[in-house]
């Protein structure tokens, strides 16, 4: 496989929380994209500005600028990671990731 070729298949998530008739809290995913990314690891640098500012990465997708659209979750191979951080290198974008406790059934 070349070192570029999408290897990911994910879902951009939006997450909202809204309220039932009852007043009970819920998290409703607004809207959900599928896209295809390269999964790649954290470099070391990048872990050491990651500790410096208390935050935990776990790994990193690069998705091409123009399909993402600005969503805070994705969700892989079944699991749900919170969008950390982002940074955009010309024609990508970099998401960096970290698990959440989320399951699919969480969500209306």
């Amino acid at each position: 496989m070349l070192p570029n070729a999408c290897n990911t298949s994910l879902r951009l998530l939006n997450i909202v929380g809204s309220t039932d008739s009852l007043g009970n809290k819920e998290l409703v995913i607004k809207s959900s994209k599928e896209v295809v990314g390269i999964t790649k690891s954290i470099t070391s640098s990048e872990f050491q500005s990651s500790v410096m500012i208390n935050l935990k990465l776990e790994f990193k997708v690069v998705l091409q600028s123009f399909v993402y659209d600005g969503s805070k979750f994705v969700e892989i191979k079944g699991l749900i990671y919170k969008v950390e951080r982002t940074y955009v290198n010309g024609q990508f974008i970099e998401l960096y990731l970290n698990s959440t406790d989320y399951k699919q059934g969480d969500f209306k």
